[in-house]
């Protein structure tokens, strides 16, 4: 908890006032985002075992770039993360939720020269009875489209889109069946394009878990970009993303832990 007392203290100190007693004071406006992140800082923040504690990221594959930890609710739902990079906390995330227990927004706060300042917010909207969801990136009723999800009547996912509605790039995920929940391939699509520029197909283990994924541009799925590693408890423990243009290996790898 060291780097949340650190940052309590810094959003402490920006909403605190300073002044001559002697000297008339000017009204200091602060901002409310600036309090909430404060009062939830303040308050608790719960560590449920076996939920995701911290997802590092390494370049190389063995440099470390930054670490992000994780903090959840009373009921289990995650309320803030926060991003540690160079060994400092660079950025803050702040979930708040619908009275319904959907997502409706996260609030991103940064380090600046005097402290953490809010940045924008990442809002969702849901349509089709959550069949499609809009994160849009923003601030001050100033919003622009950052990701698009699309689900089916089953509740499986069948795109994401990062962008705009002319300006993007395209996820599409491909079931064996009607009735399986497994994702069997992903095509890759950018603005302008008709067919994939890539595909991947999802190798799974036995148990179910997903052991690797494929990649083709042309023709066939013969190499390994991803591949996913678990612990004893079939918990996602690493990911490993291998050099697919010159085949030496790993060159990016994600570990994961948990309380």
């Amino acid at each position: 908890m060291r780097i949340i007392n650190s940052i309590l203290l810094i959003c402490l100190a920006l909403l605190s006032e300073c002044a001559d007693p002697g000297e008339p004071t000017t009204p200091i406006q602060v901002d409310e985002r600036l309090i909430l992140l404060k009062e939830v800082l303040n308050g608790p923040l719960f560590t449920p075992a076996g939920m995701l504690k911290s997802e590092s990221f390494y370049y190389g594959p063995n440099t470390l770039q930054y670490r992000t930890d994780f903090y959840y609710d009373t009921e289990g739902r995650e309320l803030l993360k926060v991003t540690i990079q160079n060994l400092d906390t660079s950025a803050v995330f702040l979930n708040e939720y619908l009275e319904d227990g959907k997502l409706n927004q996260t609030g991103v706060y940064s380090l600046g020269p005097e402290g953490f300042v809010f940045t924008h917010y990442f809002k969702r909207f849901y349509e089709n009875s959550g069949q499609t969801i809009n994160n849009m990136k923003g601030r001050d009723d100033n919003f622009s489209q950052h990701e698009q999800f699309k689900f089916d009547e089953k509740g499986r996912k069948i795109s994401y889109r990062r962008g705009s509605d002319t300006l993007y790039s395209l996820h599409k995920y491909i079931y064996q069946n009607e009735q399986s929940r497994q994702i069997m391939e992903e095509h890759y699509f950018e603005s302008g394009t008709t067919d994939p520029l890539y595909r991947y197909k999802f190798d799974y283990k036995e148990d179910g878990l997903l052991r690797a994924k494929f990649i083709s541009f042309l023709g066939e799925f013969n190499r390994i970009e991803f591949e996913y590693f678990y612990d004893d408890k079939m918990r996602l423990s690493e990911e490993i993303k291998n050099d697919i243009r010159f085949l030496s290996g790993p060159i990016e790898r994600k570990t994961f832990e948990y309380y």
